[in-house]
């Protein structure tokens, strides 16, 4: 499970339990020089996210001594996620990609922001990130503060960190990856998205070219969230995690 920019493995919290819960071995790593992960300089780029994540998923896979590997990849965990399926190739059984696009432009604005004035675009991201709901309240676990939450996430992350991320996502053209994944894939777009909108999540599904999930066509499968914007995670709990145990088959 790959989190993404700026952000570490807590994202995953309640959907990580529910999967374990129900059948599957799962790994929800920091990514370098994210949460308690090592910086690594080699890694600047989605394709080079890309690498280590196939690299981690290969050892994980056969420390659990299983030969079936799914990706669940969210925001620039995505891109990763897209671009490691290439490396995996058979190994890798299905994808789910939330609050994905063929592309993640970040506006030049937001993107010197994160050196010169963290704090404005944190501010930012956790107010655009969100849904309507979110912020009046609204979260699933009573008192969460959903904006707080990702506040204090984001300040967890060095800036240069987020810096790097956010270029990351904005060089990366997801088209030719995604017309190269062969495994069953499911995209996922919370309906008030305003990152990664509905329609961006139905391009990259459409770019896609493999089976689809309960079908013969190919191309990936397409589902909106009601009332979730781009931290659907924490905005709709129950509903990304049904979505996810549906598709995955747990147990």
């Amino acid at each position: 499970m790959l989190h993404g920019a700026g952000s570490d493995h807590t994202v995953w919290a309640l959907q990580a339990r529910s999967l374990a819960q129900h059948g599957w071995n799962v790994a929800a790593p920091d990514l370098p020089g994210h949460g308690a992960s090592e910086d690594l300089d080699a890694v600047t780029t989605i394709a080079d996210y890309a690498a280590w994540t196939a690299d981690f998923a290969e050892a994980a896979a056969e420390r659990a001594g299983s030969s079936d590997i799914a990706l669940i990849g969210h925001s620039m965990g995505a891109c990763i996620a897209v671009d490691a399926a290439s490396r995996l190739d058979a190994r890798l059984s299905r994808l789910a990609l939330l609050g994905a696009g063929e592309t993640l432009r970040v506006n030049p604005g937001l993107l010197a922001d994160t050196l010169k004035r963290p704090l404005d675009a944190h501010r930012f991201i956790a107010a655009f990130g969100h849904g309507t709901g979110a912020h009046f309240g609204g979260a699933e676990s009573p008192g969460l503060w959903m904006l707080g939450s990702t506040m204090a996430l984001l300040d967890r992350c060095l800036p240069e960190v987020l810096h790097r991320d956010f270029a990351a996502c904005n060089e990366w053209e997801g088209s030719e990856s995604a017309a190269g994944v062969s495994c069953a894939t499911l995209v996922v777009a919370g309906a008030k998205d305003r990152m990664t909108p509905p329609r961006a999540g139905r391009a990259l599904a459409d770019r896609i070219r493999g089976p689809r999930p309960g079908g013969d066509r190919g191309g990936a499968g397409f589902v909106t969230v009601a009332d979730a914007g781009h931290m659907l995670m924490a905005e709709a709990p129950g509903a990304v995690t049904r979505c996810l145990r549906g598709f995955l088959g747990a147990k």
